[in-house]
């Protein structure tokens, strides 16, 4: 398990450590584990590759981000993985409220942090890790998006391009074959072709009529006859997941 501390105040930091370093030995002893901690005091080289965490945990009170912020921008990169919000002088539960943030991957822990409280928090990481939510890497010219299945609503091959259009109302657009994309939406059976050059996600069609589709974001498309029964389909997979996934 790959754990990140981010915390400006370097007294609190060394304590998360040593802290963390004891989960270490208890991971060890029952689980065969080790937790490896990397430390970080400031934003930029904590936001290098935040990804590779498994659980990041994040005080900062002095920069010009706080916690909250720092939060909102993981999210915004698609990290899914837990972000734990330890509490000094700022109190995140109120600022995340404020923000109305409401992602499941994100927890809370009060300073000073209590050995039962960051044993119960690890407890929930590992569990996390068991069941990981899914992501697709969306590698752009500005930038990469980790994308869940229902953040993408549609896919537009334009020339040698992928213009991909979010639920967030961003467009990322990648250099890729859309065959060869549609096989990494593999993870995503929501996701269809309904033409050569277009790949829709079931659940963000507002309407279908003949030989069209029309999506959430307003945009409509034309469904070739090759494709025409692959909504359908998807949606038939989908639903045996579901059905699966409850028994």
């Amino acid at each position: 398990m790959h754990i990140a501390v981010c915390d400006d105040n370097i007294a609190d930091r060394k304590q998360t450590e040593r802290l963390l370093g004891r989960q270490s030995d208890r991971f060890f002893k029952d689980f065969g584990e080790r937790i490896y901690i990397d430390s970080y005091g400031n934003i930029d080289a904590f936001m290098q590759h935040p990804q590779m965490y498994h659980g990041l945990f994040i005080d900062m009170v002095s920069s010009d981000l706080d916690g909250c912020q720092i939060a909102k921008m993981l999210l915004a990169d698609g990290v899914t993985n837990p972000i734990v919000l330890c509490s000094s002088s700022i109190d995140y539960r109120k600022r995340i409220a404020e923000e109305e943030i409401n992602e499941p991957n994100i927890f809370f822990l009060d300073k000073p942090i209590k050995v039962a409280d960051l044993t119960a928090t690890m407890d929930e990481i590992k569990k996390w890790m068991g069941d990981p939510i899914q992501t697709l890497e969306l590698r752009g010219q500005h930038g990469t998006i980790y994308a869940k299945g229902d953040d993408i609503i549609c896919v537009i091959k334009k020339g040698a391009e992928l213009f991909i259009h979010l639920a967030d109302g961003r467009i990322q657009v990648v250099m890729d074959d859309i065959y060869n994309f549609y096989d990494q939406c593999a993870i995503f059976p929501q996701i269809c072709p309904v033409s050569d050059t277009t790949l829709i996600n079931i659940n963000h069609i507002s309407k279908t009529a003949f030989m069209r589709v029309t999506m959430d974001n307003r945009n409509s498309y034309p469904i070739s006859l090759t494709y025409i029964n692959s909504i359908k389909q998807a949606k038939e997979i989908c639903e045996r997941l579901a059905s699966e996934k409850q028994s």
